[in-house]
């Protein structure tokens, strides 16, 4: 089974690189990222190991979006906003059909879920949010914040972190949050709020 697990993400990957090499990255970027917190927060091996394919994966539904639309310099129409969005329910939907990567569709579907309720696609909150897409909504926050986007330059490392921390108990789980920062090289002390 987790040669067939290997081929299907083998094949997801290698489709989401050609269709968008910069979402591609960010999902490798994450995977490494959610890893090591998922390592930091002391799950199995196993659990660590799904954690990471569904980082390398949470963007998966973005092989349903226009590259031209995912490099778009300026704000988006409501109507692209909407399209984007769909990007994780799509996920959900492609993994749910994918053989040996069904049990990863729940959490890919929530990565975009916020604690407090107020994400999408299902209006999660709190501990009814998958850890994994929890602790992949962190790692997503902070290499979206790190690294340069075709509508904006990349933050500072130390304005990224004081975001992060500063989203904590809202957008992301607090606990995930003080995991992630403990993680990071070079990461400044926790700010207070």
């Amino acid at each position: 089974m987790r040669v067939v697990a290997d081929d299907a993400v083998d094949v997801l990957g290698r489709a989401l690189r050609e269709h968008h090499r910069g979402t591609a990255e960010h999902s490798h970027r994450c995977a490494r990222l959610a890893a090591a917190v998922a390592r930091r927060l002391g799950l199995p091996a196993d659990e660590v190991f799904e954690v990471e394919l569904v980082a390398l994966l949470h963007d998966v539904g973005k092989l349903a979006v226009e590259p031209e639309l995912l490099d778009q310099p300026t704000v988006l129409s409501p109507g692209q906003r909407e399209r984007l969005c769909r990007h994780a329910a799509d996920g959900g939907e492609i993994l749910a059909r994918t053989a040996a990567l069904e049990h990863l569709a729940e959490a890919v579907r929530a990565t975009h879920e916020r604690y407090d309720g107020s994400g999408y696609p299902d209006g999660l909150a709190g501990q009814d949010i998958p850890l994994a897409a929890r602790i992949v909504a962190a790692a997503d926050t902070f290499d979206a914040m790190s690294a340069t986007r075709a509508y904006r330059r990349a933050l500072p490392r130390a304005e990224a972190i004081r975001r992060l921390i500063a989203a904590a108990g809202t957008q992301l789980d607090q606990r995930v949050v003080d995991a992630l920062v403990q993680t990071l090289p070079g990461r400044v002390p926790t700010l207070s709020r």
